[in-house]
């Protein structure tokens, strides 16, 4: 491994440990640009660069691939919160063109690798045109596929396609569908979590509502008589903003298995405050959601 991809290794490993605990469905894919690929660039972009005082901020570069389309906007509210993020690209979609969106943040490396990370700037050609920091894209997963082939043989094969606008616009309706089915997907999960609702399917309605990875089976007997019971706590339950929690729990660094009681208590403590529901919660999971949501 070399010492490029070990620092990288490093950030993805903490990225890791922050979206594994918020329970988020995710894929994340990384790379350090290789001597080459540098040389490449710079043959291109060196005299804009100067000329423009910056530098090539995507030495290192990782994606992020999120399930859900929803989940989009929950991880970059988190990563731009992050102390050591440093600028953003987007490209907002128009509504008359076929065309995918850009969400690219810059990040700063952490502190404790950026002496690591200026060695190896310094071991370029360029290490004046190269800043420590790492460049991490969000897609979906349903739109990664797309946007690797359109890389390949589109991006980097530009006059294949100049006298083919027809095709091209085609390959861009390709993405506008399958943009349109990831929000046939949400719709689709939506439809289903309410059934659940109305049948008093409480483990299927936490499941299909929230979407995450779950640590065990379904909710304790106590809890479900207490839904079963309580009509209206119920429905609040149902109606919590499922983005609103799943970023809470990111951004307040909630550390506690995501089982489905603590699941159900994390939507409680946050947005329904029930007593009861609350009097039901582990003393040291109570000590957690006290500390971070306060005290009911």
């Amino acid at each position: 491994m070399s010492a490029s991809e070990s620092i990288l290794k490093k950030i993805v490993n903490d990225l890791n440990l922050s979206l594994m605990r918020s329970g988020i469905m995710y894929r994340i894919f990384y790379r350090a640009k290789s001597t080459q690929s540098i040389d490449k660039k710079m043959l291109l972009k060196a005299d804009s660069y100067r000329k423009n005082n910056k530098k090539m901020q995507d030495l290192l570069a990782l994606r992020i691939t999120l399930y859900f389309a929803d989940d989009v906007k929950v991880v970059y509210n988190y990563l731009r919160g992050q102390s050591n993020f440093e600028s953003e690209s987007i490209d907002f979609p128009e509504v008359d063109k076929f065309c995918p969106s850009r969400l690219n943040l810059v990040m700063k490396v952490p502190e404790s690798l950026r002496k690591d990370m200026k060695g190896i700037i310094y071991d370029t050609r360029y290490p004046d045109l190269i800043d420590d920091t790492y460049e991490i894209q969000i897609r979906t997963i349903l739109s990664e596929g797309w946007h690797e082939v359109e890389h390949d043989l589109r991006y980097k094969c530009q006059a294949d396609w100049e006298d083919h606008k027809d095709e091209s616009r085609l390959l861009n309706g390709i993405f506008a569908s399958l943009e349109s089915n990831e929000w046939s997907m949400l719709t689709l999960f939506d439809k289903l979590s309410y059934s659940n609702y109305k049948q008093s399917k409480w483990d299927s309605m936490l499941r299909n509502k929230l979407r995450i990875h779950f640590v065990d089976e379904s909710l304790s007997r106590e809890i479900k008589n207490y839904l079963s019971d309580n009509s209206c706590v119920a429905k609040k339950i149902f109606k919590a903003n499922r983005s609103e929690i799943l970023e809470r729990v990111l951004c307040e660094g909630f550390t506690s298995p995501l089982t489905y009681d603590t699941v159900l208590h994390l939507i409680n403590h946050i947005e329904v405050k029930d007593k009861k529901i609350a009097k039901m919660e582990d003393p040291t999971l109570k000590e957690e959601l006290d500390a971070l949501f306060g005290v009911l």
